[in-house]
């Protein structure tokens, strides 16, 4: 299914309440989140806060990305927690069908991790493409994705966090699967990080790709780069590379017909448009 959140998050003062939100209020905490994911202890909690929303919100999106009609913009929604992590006040778009849907599905969300400090606010964007996709075949492997200055990486690394985080979860089973033989044509695809340090510019750059998975023993895989690579100069396609499970961030399985199962973050990023560097 189609699942797409950004996730930031800020701190504010709420009463205790729960309802729908004016856009501009919604709005305005969005950008409060964003501010306090660079801080430590925001990208902190939200690492706690996603392993405790998902199993929820994950479903709610499910459901209501067949139900209801594509986005043209995401939906808002907000979460105010408590000191000892209870959900004070939940805020949600109510003018886009896909938010109202999803809102009315988390009401039962009741304790969440608990926050830095009180009133702590945690904005997610939902959006959907279900529909879309479902009209289209991809076959998104051969795809890297580069990111450029501090704010660009930022605001994508916050964007993806959650689909990461759905991604890492599911990944077991995938591997089980993969482990225990695929179908002839089928292609098992993980989604890692790449870096380089360059001397001269005194630049970090990374770059995220998918490796074709040949083999996965003791807790490492190895396999091959399916990416031209646009920012990186010391790896290259078709290099076969060795890394730990724990570098995993996204997998897909490829079906000889080019459709795919999994790749939660690739299909959110194929409607995410990073800011303006």
């Amino acid at each position: 299914m189609t699942r797409r959140a950004l996730l930031a998050g800020s701190l504010t003062l709420c009463s205790l309440a729960a309802a729908a939100a004016a856009s501009s209020e919604l709005e305005s905490l969005t950008k409060e989140a964003g501010q306090n994911f660079q801080t430590k202890e925001g990208q902190r909690y939200l690492e706690a806060f996603q392993k405790g929303i998902m199993p929820t919100f994950g479903k709610a999106l499910d459901t209501c990305s067949t139900s209801m009609p594509d986005t043209k913009e995401p939906a808002s929604v907000v979460f105010v927690v408590g000191a000892d992590g209870t959900v004070k006040r939940l805020l949600y778009s109510t003018d886009i069908p896909f938010g109202r849907c999803v809102g009315s599905k988390i009401r039962g969300i009741k304790t969440l991790p608990k926050p830095p400090r009180d009133n702590w606010v945690v904005a997610l964007g939902a959006a959907n493409h279900h529909h879309e996709e479902q009209a289209r075949s991809r076959a998104p492997v051969d795809q890297s994705t580069a990111t450029r200055g501090k704010e660009q990486v930022e605001a994508y690394d916050r964007a993806i966090a959650p689909y990461v985080a759905k991604a890492r979860a599911s990944y077991p089973s995938a591997k089980k699967r993969y482990l225990a033989g695929l179908s002839s044509g089928y292609t098992f695809a993980v989604w890692i990080r790449l870096y380089e340090n360059d001397d001269k510019t005194r630049e970090n750059r990374h770059e995220d790709v998918f490796v074709v998975v040949e083999r996965i023993n003791n807790g490492m895989i190895r396999g091959y780069i399916n990416n031209n690579l646009d920012l990186l100069t010391n790896y290259k396609k078709g290099q076969r590379i060795e890394f730990p499970e724990s570098d995993v961030k996204n997998w897909l399985i490829l079906r000889p017909d080019g459709s795919e199962e999994g790749n939660d973050v690739g299909k959110f990023l194929e409607h995410w448009k990073p800011p303006k560097a």
